[in-house]
């Protein structure tokens, strides 16, 4: 059984909890369509980091999409030669009838191993121009908590949004934090990547930082588009939050904000990456589970 099969029983089982009509809930599952449109492009180019000229270059990099790549639909998960979607309904239904155990997996899959993908280079940590900036934000002694706040706002206030077609004539082109500086500007994952290194020179602990790739609802209806995010396990309750300076931005305190676990506009991730690794993430979701998935998955219904 796909690992992210059992997810979406989990996700219809909470469904049909505060839906009580059945039908309710697998038209609401059946419409969450995954079209990817600007996170992963088939040949993103990501400027190129020489330790001897330090020059910028555009090169071909891995794909950003894990292989096996993750399904394009909710129905490919669970019955990928079939159709229509309004058959979802009864698919789902049937599984959820069925016993299912799901042996644990964490011995031979590890969930935060570096996948070599190396995409932490773009953190650029330490830095002397960074550093001097990071000291103007915040100040020795202060909360990590209020750090990690005065530094996305920081960055909300002091940023501008730009593609990378606008900014670089590239439809993909990662920047270095120093070339988002410079510029003023940036879209998702530039912005991104500049908090996470803002906030190590702050002096915040790398373990409860991560920049996320994956994927967020674009509106109110169905559209699901590609983005980066910071995410920062805050110090109150050791609860992962996001600080996402250009998609959902807020300026609201840290302390109020709901846990990543359940702001539902962060549908699913395909990699996080932290100061000395990155984690490919093709069989979890660790946008509901930043610390891993449960063990294991047990349906008690006969």
């Amino acid at each position: 059984m796909h690992f992210k099969a059992i997810e979406l029983l989990s996700e219809w089982q909470r469904c049909t909890h505060v839906w009580p009509d059945k039908k309710d809930c697998g038209k609401k599952l059946s419409h969450m369509r995954v079209e990817p449109i600007g996170l992963a492009p088939p040949n993103p180019y990501i400027p190129e980091i020489s330790s001897r000229s330090k020059r910028l270059g555009a090169v071909d990099i891995t794909p950003l999409l894990p292989e096996p790549q993750k399904p394009a639909t909710l129905w490919d998960i669970i019955a990928p030669d079939q159709s229509p979607f309004a058959d979802l309904f009864s698919v789902l239904d049937n599984i959820v009838e069925t016993k299912l155990v799901l042996v644990s997996y964490r011995d031979t899959i590890s969930l935060n191993t570096d996948s070599g993908a190396d995409y932490e280079r773009y953190l650029q940590f330490p830095n002397a121009k960074i550093q001097a900036l990071t000291d103007t934000i915040v100040r020795p002694g202060e909360p990590d908590d209020m750090k990690m706040y005065k530094i996305e706002q920081w960055v909300i206030d002091n940023i501008t949004y730009v593609s990378d077609l606008e900014q670089y004539g590239e439809n993909e082109l990662w920047a270095l934090p120093t070339m988002t500086l410079d510029s003023s500007q940036g879209d998702c994952e530039d912005g991104a990547f500049l908090i996470h290194t803002l906030a190590l020179h702050a002096g915040v602990e790398s373990e409860r930082l991560r920049t996320y790739g994956g994927l967020v609802a674009t509106g109110e209806g169905t559209g699901v588009g590609g983005h980066a995010w910071t995410a920062y396990r805050r110090e109150i309750d050791d609860h992962w939050i996001i600080l996402d300076w250009s998609y959902w931005p807020t300026d609201a305190p840290l302390a109020e904000r709901d846990p990543m676990s359940e702001q539902m506009k962060y549908i699913d991730d395909y990699f996080f990456v932290q100061a000395t690794k990155t984690v490919e993430t093709p069989y979890t979701n660790r946008v509901r589970y930043a610390g891993g998935p449960p063990a294991f998955f047990l349906n008690i219904r006969a």
